[in-house]
């Protein structure tokens, strides 16, 4: 399960990452021949990093004083 999660979390981020990417250097994205707007892509940086960091806090030990 270990290392499910560690893979799913990179990828996530490594998805994210290119987004973001996309976004700030302002790269244009075409699906079907239709530009996707930045927005689209701030979305998908905000969904896939959410996931990223949830397969990294699963995996992660629980630190004493932090929720069990």
């Amino acid at each position: 399960m270990r290392a499910y999660l560690q893979l799913s979390g990179l990828i996530f981020f490594v998805v994210a990452l290119g987004h973001l990417l996309r976004v700030l250097r302002r790269w244009p994205l075409l699906i079907a021949g239709y530009p996707l707007p930045a927005v689209g892509s701030l979305v998908v940086v905000v969904l896939a990093g959410a996931m990223a960091f949830w397969a990294w806090r699963l995996i992660t030990p629980n630190r004493p004083g932090g929720r069990p």
